[in-house]
Parts: structure tokens; C-alpha cells; sequence
């Protein structure tokens, strides 16, 4: 009896209710599946910007060692004679934006003087180089008076005639990388001058008349700073 009234006040639905019913909850599913799908496109669709920061330009610094003129002892031209002396002035310029220090490497080559086709006697065998720092404590003049009673930056007793063809070789300092005995400081846009003089011993020989010796000497130069 009980089941029978409750029958008649919720009867069961019936196919075409459950249909509807089903249909409404798909459709439910479908808008909320798509209304998730508009809220991804909106929250991934997001406004950017950037900016960029141009910094002012960073720039090299140079090293740039320059020398003056031509290595001119004057020989034979000044007709050297044993017991005399040939002298050259070098003025070396730090012409870079960095502070160097430099080193000198020479090389002696003897030449024959015409009309011989050879040199008669090595030259080099018998010269003594000396190089001096003029001014700032150095020697005051590039002569006889001002050498004879200065102290030696570098002194290069004999160039013996297996220097002649050999490779550059120390003189003042060392051309290797970093601070090494003898090398020469100079700030940017410094300079200092540097007298060279070539000795011909008195106790030459007749056998170095008319001879002659061409002396080359390289400047290296390398930074200071960070070396």
C-alpha cells in the first residue's frame, strides 16, 4: 500500500525524462568545457614588453712605440779610426693610450765596402756597443764629454762575427712577456732618449782598415698594465 502511494505522489520518470535529462547534462559539459577553453586563450594571451639598455662603447687601449730617424753611427762615413768613438741618439715615444715597457734586441751585420764583393775582415769582432738613458738622471749629451763619465744602461762588450748572421739578439732588457731585468718603462705619451756609442778599440788592427758594420737594433714594446 505504501509503495503504491509513493508510486502515485513521485511516479518514476519516465524514457523520454531520463533522455531530456541526460541531454541537458551534455550540454552542461559541452559550456563548461568550452568556457574553460576561452579562459585558457585569455590568461596565455598576455601582453609582454622589453627594453634594452645600450651601453656606452668599450674601447681597446693601443701600445704604439715609435723611434726617431735612422740608426746613423757615421761608419765607415766618418772614417773610424782604432781609439775612436761613433755615437747615435734614439728617441723612443709611447705614442699609445697604455703605459709599456720595452726591451732592445741588435744584430751587427759586416759588409764588404766596394769595390770587394765581400767583407775583407769582420768589423763586428772588434766594435763595443754601450747604450746610455740621456736626461732625467741619464748623461747630458750624446758625445765623447757626456758618455765617458755616465753610468751604462746596457753594455754589449764584443759583437763577435757569429752575430753577423745570427737572429736578433738582448740587449737592453727582454722582449719575453713580463717584467724582466733591464726593461725600459714609459708612460702613455712619454718619451726618453737613448744614446748609443760604438767604440773601436785602439788596439784594432791593419787588418780592419776599410771595413765596414751595419748595426740594426728592434724596439719591442709590450703593456704594463695586467702583465
Amino acid at each position: 500500500m505504501d509503495e503504491l502511494l509513493q508510486e502515485m505522489i513521485t511516479p518514476a520518470p519516465s524514457r523520454s525524462d531520463m533522455a531530456r535529462r541526460r541531454r541537458l547534462v551534455s550540454t552542461f559539459a559541452i559550456v563548461a568545457l568550452a568556457v574553460v577553453g576561452i579562459t585558457s586563450l585569455t590568461t596565455s594571451a598576455l601582453f609582454t614588453d622589453n627594453e634594452a639598455i645600450v651601453g656606452g662603447a668599450i674601447t681597446t687601449g693601443t701600445v704604439n712605440l715609435t723611434t726617431s730617424g735612422v740608426l746613423d753611427f757615421g761608419i765607415p762615413a766618418t772614417n773610424l779610426a782604432p781609439g775612436d768613438a761613433a755615437f747615435a741618439t734614439v728617441v723612443v715615444t709611447n705614442s699609445g693610450s697604455l703605459a709599456y715597457r720595452y726591451a732592445v734586441l741588435y744584430q751587427a751585420t759586416d759588409v764588404a765596402v766596394p769595390p770587394a764583393t765581400a767583407p775583407t775582415a769582420a768589423l763586428s769582432s772588434q766594435l763595443k756597443l754601450t747604450s746610455y738613458i740621456l736626461g732625467d738622471g741619464g748623461v747630458g749629451s750624446c758625445d765623447h764629454a757626456g758618455t765617458d763619465a755616465a753610468t751604462v744602461l746596457e753594455t754589449l762588450k764584443s759583437v763577435g762575427p757569429a752575430l753577423a748572421t745570427a737572429a736578433l739578439t738582448k740587449f737592453i732588457g727582454d722582449p719575453a712577456t713580463g717584467a724582466q731585468t733591464g726593461d725600459q718603462a714609459l708612460a702613455s705619451q712619454g718619451t726618453q732618449t737613448l744614446c748609443f756609442r760604438v767604440d773601436l778599440p785602439l788596439t784594432t788592427t791593419n787588418d780592419y782598415q776599410d771595413t765596414s758594420t751595419k748595426i740594426t737594433l728592434r724596439f719591442d714594446a709590450e703593456q704594463t698594465v695586467n702583465n
